[in-house]
């Protein structure tokens, strides 16, 4: 018998493991953007207490309800109020905090947590009585102030750029005997500072006329149209 031969393999190939997303898609996985007004929030923050912490109420704000309670649950009327019920239910982030506890009897508590439209009610009362984020607690309020504080820069800052192209919009109109299209407006908005000053001084050339000072308008003041 002649010599025995073995069949030939391909060499094996290692294969790449994909980062790509799932359902087939051939995009690479991106990382979820921080919003921007998260970014400085969460420079400063120190961990703390975890979310289902501040659910919580503690010795000290439950002793603070008790006290401020009548001692009959305000639902029935008649049955003593022995339990703490969060008005903004803890599944939906209403903190432990003084001002969005009820003290209730427990079968109207756990009536409660099954009544929509009773616990709507609860949320109006409260919300009537101690604001609209009656349920924040000190870090909901900081990142409130925060996100709040810089959706007013930029809405300063977009009435600033839009003011300031504002003259050569005008010019533009005057120039086209029409209001300029939204888009029209917009490609003006994406010009540099300096590119829209060299833009408008060109147009001003071209159509012989001066432009008109922007009006500077201080933090704060009503923009008029």
């Amino acid at each position: 018998m002649g010599e025995h031969k073995t069949f030939w393999k391909p060499e094996k190939q290692i294969k790449e493991k994909k980062t790509y997303g799932s359902l087939g898609s051939n995009k690479p996985k991106t990382k979820k953007e921080v919003p921007e007004w998260k970014k400085g929030l969460l420079a400063h923050h120190q961990k703390g207490q975890s979310s289902k912490d501040r659910g919580e109420f503690n010795d000290d704000v439950l002793a603070e309800i008790i006290a401020e309670s009548s001692g009959t649950c305000p639902i029935c009327k008649c049955a003593p109020s022995d339990t703490t019920h969060h008005v903004m239910p803890k599944g939906r982030k209403g903190r432990g905090v003084k001002t969005n506890g009820l003290r209730l009897c427990w079968p109207c508590h756990d009536a409660i947590q099954t009544n929509e439209e009773a616990l709507q009610y609860w949320i109006s009362v409260f919300r009537d009585k101690y604001g609209d984020h009656f349920w924040f607690d000190e870090k909901d309020w900081d990142e409130y102030n925060h996100k709040l504080a810089v959706q007013q820069q930029k809405e300063q800052e977009k009435q600033q750029r839009e003011n300031q192209i504002q003259p050569v919009v005008d010019l533009l109109s005057a120039a086209a005997g029409r209001n300029l299209k939204g888009k029209e407006v917009c490609l003006l908005q994406l010009f540099e500072d300096k590119d829209m000053a060299v833009f408008a001084t060109l147009m001003a050339d071209v159509f012989g006329r001066p432009l008109e000072e922007p009006k500077v308008y201080s933090y704060g003041e009503r923009f008029e149209d």
